[in-house]
């Protein structure tokens, strides 16, 4: 099998799999726990990130989180040792999470997700650094909307905001559908092996300010 075909066939298991993660949970056979997020409410968890510290290490069972409408400021990280998560908002531009960290990309994503088998549908990160309502007056620094390093992560109607390294897509095996990833320098990097389905990738050109670029490019002349 040449190197193309191998690639080829892996990027197809990946989409198989993935494509079916968010299906089985849908299914009526498919029993999950939820519990639910709305800081209007007198419920248990006011914040994403006290639902998420209330799943057991190494849980082995899906549990869904699920998110009500509105914004949420804070800094949300699912840790390696908490599987099978569904965090599911009400609407990618309904459900929003966002912060303002910077400067390091180890530490500045408002989403953190460094857990296997995680699904996130419907809701929005955004790293509000360099995005207030006129201009921030902030010098451009790296500030991620997220960092994903777990294994076989997957993403339905989901929003990515930033304009410095928006979203570092680490290492692992991701399924991005119907997302909106939006960044105007190196806004989607790293080493992840992903696909990227039907997703809406925008440049925000005018934060750029005039900022010029080199192209450098080699031309090897080959026997035709």
């Amino acid at each position: 099998m040449s190197s193309f075909q191998w690639f080829l066939y892996a990027f197809l298991v990946v989409y198989i799999v993935f494509s079916g993660s968010d299906a089985k949970l849908q299914r009526k056979s498919v029993v999950y726990r939820t519990i639910y997020v709305d800081p209007s409410s007198k419920g248990k968890f006011k914040t994403i990130q006290s639902a998420i510290d209330s799943v057991p290490s190494n849980n082995n069972n899906w549990i869904c989180i699920y998110i009500k409408a509105g914004v949420y400021r804070e800094s949300v990280k699912i840790p390696y040792d908490k599987p099978f998560i569904f965090l599911k908002g009400e609407g990618k531009w309904k459900t929003y999470v966002v912060w303002d960290n910077h400067e390091s990309t180890a530490t500045s994503a408002t989403f953190t997700c460094d857990a296997d088998n995680i699904i996130v549908k419907s809701m929005t990160f955004t790293n509000s650094y360099n995005r207030s309502p006129g201009g921030s007056g902030n010098p451009m620094r790296t500030a991620l909307a997220a960092k994903i390093s777990g294994d076989k992560s997957s993403f339905y109607r989901c929003g990515f905001l930033g304009l410095q390294d928006t979203l570092w897509d680490v290492q692992g095996r991701h399924y991005f559908k119907l997302c909106s990833i939006q960044g105007a320098v190196d806004f989607i990097f790293g080493s992840g092996q992903s696909i990227y389905e039907r997703c809406t990738i925008s440049v925000i050109a005018s934060a750029l300010k005039g900022i010029s670029g080199i192209h450098n490019s080699t031309v090897k002349n080959e026997p035709q």
